[in-house]
């Protein structure tokens, strides 16, 4: 059946089974992961954010040392501080001008896209950057917060909402003398616009964008696998719903939010200052980074992957798979074939008339039944006597309607040899010396030249091979017929007819009638035999007048057999077994089988295994086993006895 090449196949398939499960497993286990390290990782992005705004703005700070020192800023401040009223345009002139000079020396990173300088008052001395102011000649910056720190001497950071656009603001007084209060403050804009993002995520590696008022207002992607610019624009869409977030409004910073369903997710935070109030902030966003199916571990791997598998241990695991599954289909394919083959072969040179079914395994053995059955058909068809191998009947007999039957066998040897004489009771002399071939325990010899006639009045003798009739009527106690073959022992109504019995010797006990397989009775002695017989019969016996045969004491096995039944002594049978055994010799032989090799040892151990399993199977106290002929030769039965 492939047992072997089967097994391996549901293991292949359990492995493989596993492997996608444990694929599955990992896909699942590595997007949790990564959704949680993004959710952290957003959140370090807003400080990230927030420390580099806070650090931006020291940096303008000190770049605004440079103008509050420079004595032209100075000059156009004081003048403006010893007018009432409207600045006088020569302080404006000359404040422009210094602060022109001083803004085109900064990098482009940190020049400023709008310059004030204002008095102590707060009034608007000079600027540029920010022309809509001069057609406002009362314009001043005094009531924020952060111009009104640095005129009192603090450096001052702070995020303004202008104009539905977001400035990023620093201010920085202006002292004329040492210990004494400032006499103005300058104060540096740089707008919150799309490069000013791009340099703030170019610098934190961040997708970020600003948003006031609820609408964005600018956006940048990370330089290295960002986002796109249509991914941070759909972040305007979801402001209104941000700006009625609970944690929003309390803590100035939402929880992780999804950008989308292939997007990863986003985190708003309000920004400081004056815009807190107004809306405005800040959002960085991170991609999805998630596998959708078990082969996307493959479309994502790199070289570097790819490098780092175990190829030592996957190509010797692949390369064994492969040699047992060979192997196996080698032991349970091509082995079978090969012997199906040759056996093919030699029934077509005639060296084998059947095939060997005991050197089939599996499902090689059923076929080549069914070839050998297709042969027997076909001889007899042809008009041919067909080999028949030994079938279960023909070892143990009909099978009954109960379950009574026990399969066995014996071991034979081949070939045809010389019958070996019958093995006899224990002190039993069978008249004339051993019985000739072929005779049974009891019988009379088949007539011949020098046989003796059959004793007047008893039955015929038996041809060689006959089975005993009934048991006749009149023996008291039995009425029985053994199955094994050796019927219960039975008087002749010729016994005692004028044939007086023998005299037992001196010291031995009365004989007793030997049993007959045949029914047929023997007289004690010849002399007997001649008295009751006609003249002829005793003249053919004269010669042997003188010849006394003498009955000797029969062992216990004979007088079990011959009692009401038979008994099952102590040592588990064996003398009821030799009886069976004895008899299945004598049929083996009428029927012309061998018997070399046939030992009572042999025969012993094959009764004993079938009575215990019998009496195992059925329940029975005991099994009774008894010899009989089917279809020409010997056979035994086994019935298991209930009672």
């Amino acid at each position: 059946m492939m047992i072997l090449s089967r097994i391996w196949y549901v293991i292949l398939a359990l492995l493989l089974a596993a492997a996608a499960y444990v694929v599955s497993l990992a896909v699942g286990q590595y997007n949790r992961r990564n959704q949680a390290a993004m959710d952290e990782t957003l959140k370090a992005d807003t400080q990230v954010v927030k420390y580099a705004l806070e650090v931006d703005a020291r940096r303008r700070l000190d770049t605004l040392l440079l103008p509050a020192v420079d004595t032209n800023v100075i000059k156009a401040v004081s003048m403006a501080n010893a007018k009432d009223g409207n600045v006088p345009p020569a302080a404006k002139d000359e404040g422009t001008k210094a602060l022109r000079a001083f803004n085109d020396k900064l990098p482009p990173e940190y020049k400023s896209d709008v310059l004030f300088v204002t008095d102590r008052e707060g009034r608007l001395v000079a600027q540029i950057g920010y022309d809509a102011v001069n057609a406002f000649p009362e314009f001043e910056l005094g009531g924020y917060a952060a111009v009104n720190d640095a005129l009192h001497g603090f450096l001052r950071d702070d995020t303004w909402v202008w104009g539905g656009k977001l400035a990023r603001v620093v201010t920085r007084p202006i002292e004329a003398e040492v210990g004494q209060p400032p006499v103005g403050a300058i104060v540096a804009l740089r707008w919150m616009d799309n490069t000013f993002a791009k340099q703030l995520a170019t610098r934190t590696r961040t997708n970020i964008a600003f948003f006031a008022l609820g609408q964005r207002v600018a956006s940048s992607p990370a330089p290295e696998n960002g986002l796109e610019d249509a991914s941070l624009e759909a972040l305007g869409g979801d402001l209104k719903a941000v700006s009625e977030d609970k944690d929003f409004k309390e803590t100035g910073r939402t929880g992780v939010r999804p950008l989308g369903t292939d997007l990863g997710g986003v985190m708003f935070s309000k920004l400081s200052g004056d815009a807190y109030e107004l809306g405005g902030g800040y959002a960085v966003a991170r991609g999805k980074v998630a596998i959708s199916s078990p082969l996307g571990f493959l479309n994502g791997a790199d070289d570097a992957d790819k490098r780092n598998v175990k190829w030592g241990i996957i190509v010797p695991l692949a390369l064994g798979a492969l040699l047992l599954g060979l192997l196996f289909s080698y032991l349970e394919h091509t082995v079978p074939m090969k012997e199906l083959a040759l056996q093919a072969a030699r029934l077509k040179k005639g060296e084998i008339d059947i095939l060997q079914l005991p050197r089939f395994r599996g499902g090689y053995r059923p076929i080549a039944a069914d070839i050998n059955d297709g042969i027997q058909r076909v001889v007899e068809k042809g008009g041919g006597q067909a080999r028949k191998p030994a079938d279960l009947e023909s070892i143990l007999g009909p099978v009954p309607a109960q379950p009574n039957m026990s399969a066995f066998s014996f071991p034979l040897n081949d070939g045809s040899a010389a019958p070996q004489p019958v093995p006899q009771a224990p002190g039993f002399a069978a008249p004339n010396g051993p019985p000739p071939p072929g005779a049974r325990f009891g019988h009379a010899p088949p007539p011949g030249p020098g046989s003796r006639p059959a004793i007047p009045g008893g039955p015929p003798p038996s041809a060689p091979g006959a089975r005993p009739g009934p048991t006749p009527p009149g023996f008291p106690g039995q009425d029985r017929t053994m199955a094994m073959g050796n019927a219960a022992p039975a008087p002749s109504p010729a016994f005692g007819a004028g044939i007086p019995a023998p005299v037992p010797a001196a010291g031995n006990p009365p004989p007793v009638a030997m049993p007959s397989t045949n029914s047929a009775t023997v007289a004690a002695t010849p002399g007997a035999a001649n008295r009751g017989a006609p003249p002829a019969a005793a003249a053919a016996q004269e010669g042997e007048e003188d010849e006394e045969t003498k009955v000797g004491q029969p062992s216990e096995a004979l007088l079990s057999a011959s009692g009401a039944g038979p008994t099952v002594l102590a040592d588990g049978g064996t003398q009821e077994w030799r009886l069976v055994y004895e008899d299945f010799l004598r049929t083996k032989r009428e029927c012309g089988e061998p018997t070399d090799g046939l030992t009572f040892e042999k025969f012993q151990q094959t009764l004993k295994k079938n009575r215990d399993a019998l009496m195992q199977r059925h329940g029975c106290k005991r099994v009774k086993f008894s010899v009989y002929v089917k279809e020409g030769r010997a056979s035994l039965k086994a019935t298991p006895v209930r009672e």
